[in-house]
């Protein structure tokens, strides 16, 4: 009986251990389970040994290895964990190790472990020791957090910081950040240099105690834009230039904003005051405008501000009681011979030194400028003429006294001033400006260094402006091929024109309102400012060509007359082309004749006399036009190697009427035969005219009786 208790006692015991075992297996399960999904590293190691006895899936994820791949936590030297140096742990400091070894309690620290594949983690690694209820510590554990995205985003924050630091202190704009209160969090270097006020002392100042500004009231309105950027939270910039004053004393043109700074999510940090040290650039700019408005030899005003004033001048002058004035226009005489002796630097010594003398004789509220060269002008404000003759007299005699040396040499200046009034009768700048500079023209003209006046209603300069008129019309003529060339026969009076061709070319200009235009009308014009050298080398060129191009005409041709003009005849560039030109062309040179006036041969004789026989010995002909009308016609007549004699037609248009024209055409026919040259008349108008020149014996005649000009066929 008390067997079977006994066995029955056993068997209980057993059926209950069996039980407990299942539920703990159970137990253990459920546990595996929870750790196996945990996504952190669990680590379980015994004590003392060392040896691992689970890792789960994350851990061996996060290790590269399973737990059979490691027996003991000294197998992990191969996984190279490495501290914060940079040095590799060895396995005794793990923190599992000291954990183990030491009885450490729960420690964490921040480790970076390099796996087989050489991927890089950082972790946070948690460890404690578990005790049993008799208080042994058997067993350690060791949790793993994978901290690198989190550690890379701490990096990144780090890096971004530094590189924002780095940036503030490099730029050159003063920054001062502050928080949601106004209050100053930072000054950049930049700022504390403009400012005077290092970031530490700024920091525990108030706005107001930092910036110092020239203009009064400046920090407050600073502040001021400081405290609605933060209530309002927008940007205010175009706040007004203002000048700050170190606490060194140094002064900076700054331009300025304030601007809110906010989180992405719209949360207010505070704000930022950003101002630009605009010195520099506000220097430059006022050189800039003055160099833009001046003369950057002489310091005075150029000729683009110069106008400018003018212009306003001539508005003053337009409105009652604004007060008239005056323009001077001045050109120096005799100024090219020191740049030729000299030399330019010279030359712009002498500017800087005549106009410091001309500015001690001039009103501070009057405008001195060089407008040109060796041009200057002056605006005399509030003036009658009477004043301005003895302004434009006082510079007349500075310049007069003023000596310059160079090189051991004495120069002396002379200047031709143009005067003009500025009234209400004006019409414009470009008008004033074109009277002042005729005016300074007929300075010229009428000897030099003196003072010439032009009121309005000048004739001389209504014949000067018609000049230029013609001048621009002959400059668009050559460009737009404008010019065209005619002839005119010329008639041999002993065969009725029966002999071989005779011709003179003349000129005229197309496009005119009436017609081609006559020489007449725009060779005077090109005389006078130097367009006829043009024209001459332009008429010999394209006649040449004509005849070039047709050879059965060339060779019945006798002679073609060319005129030519006083400049080209004492113009030594022009001798050459002619000479060039004739020997390049296949036109025999025989079958030109040049005509020449009597008062353009006798202005240069020696040159004339030069380019007559240059030319005649190439086998040219010449013939002096308008002959009769000089008092030394015959005694310059002796001179001259010319085969022909044009008579005037003041003589000729009256001989069939007049007895004393019809002797002085007979004296002259006579003379020129005796002296072995043979006579032409022009201006033969009618039949009358012809009887009596053949009467007479002249051998030529020219004229619209014999034939009118014709354009020559092309």
């Amino acid at each position: 009986m008390g067997a079977c208790v006994a066995i029955d006692s056993l068997k209980a015991a057993e059926l209950e251990k069996e039980k407990l075992l299942a539920q703990l297996t159970k137990e253990r399960a459920r546990f595996a389970n929870i750790l196996e999904q945990l996504p952190s590293g669990v680590v379980l190691a015994e004590a003392p040994s060392g040896k691992l006895t689970y890792q789960n899936h994350a851990a061996a994820i996060l290790l590269g290895r399973s737990v059979d791949d490691v027996g003991s936590y000294r197998d992990y030297d191969h996984y190279n964990f490495i501290d914060a140096h940079g040095e590799r742990i060895a396995p005794e400091n793990l923190p599992l190790a000291r954990t183990l070894l030491n009885h450490e309690a729960t420690s964490t620290e921040e480790l970076l472990y390099e796996r087989g594949d050489g991927t890089r983690l950082h972790f946070a690694v948690t460890t404690a020791s578990i005790t049993d209820s008799d208080g042994v510590a058997r067993i350690a554990v060791a949790v793993i957090h994978d901290v690198s995205n989190l550690k890379l985003a701490e990096l990144s924050a780090a890096s971004e910081k530094e590189r924002a630091l780095v940036t503030l202190a490099a730029i050159t704009d003063g920054v001062i950040t502050t928080n949601r209160s106004g209050h100053i969090t930072s000054v950049n270097p930049a700022a504390a240099r403009m400012t005077g006020v290092a970031d530490d002392e700024a920091r525990a100042s108030t706005f107001c105690q930092v910036l110092q500004f020239e203009e009064a009231g400046g920090a407050d309105l600073i502040v001021e834009a400081l405290k609605r950027c933060l209530g309002e939270r927008y940007v205010i910039a175009g706040l007004p230039h203002l000048t700050m004053v170190s606490r060194e004393g140094q002064r900076y043109s700054v331009e300025s904003a304030v601007a809110p700074v906010t989180l992405s999510d719209g949360t207010l940090l505070g704000a930022v005051f950003i101002f630009h040290d605009v010195t520099e650039s506000k220097r430059l700019m006022r050189r800039l405008g003055f160099e833009a408005s001046h003369d950057a030899l002489t310091g005075l005003v150029n000729r683009r501000e110069f106008e400018t004033r003018l212009a306003r001048s001539l508005e003053r002058a337009r409105h009652p009681g604004g007060g008239n004035a005056a323009l001077l226009y001045k050109d120096l005489d005799q100024f090219k011979i020191v740049n030729d002796t000299c030399g330019h630097l010279a030359g712009d010594e002498l500017f800087k030194q005549l106009a410091g003398m001309y500015c001690e004789h001039v009103r501070e509220r009057d405008t001195l400028a060089r407008i040109g060269g060796d041009e200057f002008a002056l605006i005399v404000e509030h003036c009658d003429i009477d004043e301005a003759l003895r302004v434009a007299h006082k510079i007349l005699e500075v310049t007069r006294n003023f000596r310059y040396v160079c090189r051991g040499q004495l120069f002396q200046l002379g200047v031709s001033i143009g005067l003009t009034p500025i009234d209400s009768g004006t019409a414009c700048v470009e008008d004033a400006l074109r009277r002042a500079d005729h005016a300074c023209y007929s300075a010229k003209e009428r000897g030099r260094n003196r003072v010439y006046t032009h009121y309005h209603g000048d004739l001389d300069f209504a014949q000067r402006r018609s000049d230029m008129h013609w001048v621009t019309r002959l400059t668009h003529a050559f460009q737009n091929e404008q010019l065209q060339l005619y002839h005119q026969p010329i008639m041999a009076l002993d065969d009725d024109g029966k002999g071989m061709k005779h011709y003179e070319i003349l000129l005229r200009l197309r496009n005119g309102r009436a017609g081609p235009v006559g020489p007449g009308s725009f060779l005077p014009a090109a005389e006078r400012y130097d367009v006829i050298l043009k024209i001459d080398r332009w008429v010999l060129e394209r006649t040449l060509q004509w005849l070039a191009a047709r050879p059965e005409h060339t060779d019945q041709l006798d002679m073609c007359s060319i005129n030519l003009s006083r400049r080209s005849l004492g113009h030594p560039s022009f001798h050459k082309f002619a000479a060039d030109l004739i020997d390049a062309s296949p036109v025999p040179a025989d079958k030109l004749c040049f005509e020449i006036t009597e008062n353009g041969a006798i202005a240069n004789m020696q040159k004339t006399i030069a380019f007559i026989e240059a030319l005649s010995a190439r086998g040219c002909r010449f013939s002096l036009d308008d002959f009769g009308t000089g008092m030394t016609s015959f005694s310059y007549l002796k001179q001259l190697p010319v085969e022909f004699i044009k008579i005037d037609r003041s003589f000729i248009q009256s001989m069939a009427s007049s007895k004393v024209d019809f002797e002085m055409v007979r004296f002259t026919n006579d003379i020129s035969h005796m002296m072995g040259r043979k006579t032409i008349a022009e201006y033969v108008s009618n039949p009358a005219i012809l009887v009596s020149l053949r009467t007479i014996g002249v051998d030529f005649a020219q004229g619209y009786c014999i034939g009118k000009p014709r354009p020559l066929a092309m």
